[in-house]
């Protein structure tokens, strides 16, 4: 029987939405714990292609057999010990370490997030083409006021602000 569980980048999506998951993905991800089968996952959904779900989930790296694991991620986290095999950690908050690929990630989601796949294109396309931390930089004051615009991300622009600058190297 073979089970799985969220990797860090997982439970960096249930916490934090960042990486705009469908809904019937997310909710898939929320029952992964470690210790439900697949076949328990079925029948808990009803949904005969669960495992092409969780194989999807599984490639994106949102989860990970448990098999190989000798302890899932999540138990170990919530032990307050790293993860099995788990990179360093140099962030408390976020879980994960300062890099330039995630903070451009992290700013083009949040924009797709409130804005839409097409919304705020020409950031978007600016915010792809930096290649180092002070060009990513110089476009945060632009980023925030565009997450500003909508009313949710005005609840939420600061604690935005201040995840990405825990993931933002530099």
């Amino acid at each position: 029987m073979e089970k799985y569980a969220k990797t860090l980048k997982g439970q960096d999506e249930i916490a934090h939405r960042t990486h705009g998951l469908g809904l019937r993905a997310r909710r898939l991800l929320i029952l992964v714990d470690g210790q439900r089968s697949v076949e328990d996952l079925c029948a808990l959904t009803g949904d005969a292609k669960i495992a092409a779900a969780l194989g999807e989930l599984a490639e994106a790296g949102f989860i990970a057999s448990s098999a190989g694991m000798a302890d899932p991620p999540e138990a170990s986290i919530r032990e307050g010990q790293p993860a099995a095999g788990a990179a360093p950690v140099a962030r408390a908050h976020t879980g994960h370490t300062a890099s330039l690929p995630l903070a451009r990630d992290f700013m083009i989601n949040t924009l797709r997030t409130f804005h839409g796949p097409y919304g705020k294109l020409g950031l978007v396309k600016r915010v792809h083409a930096t290649r180092s931390s002070s060009e990513l930089r110089a476009l945060i004051a632009e980023w925030k006021e565009s997450i500003d615009e909508s009313r949710l991300g005005r609840k939420r622009a600061d604690e935005l602000l201040a995840l990405l600058e825990e993931v933002l190297p530099g």
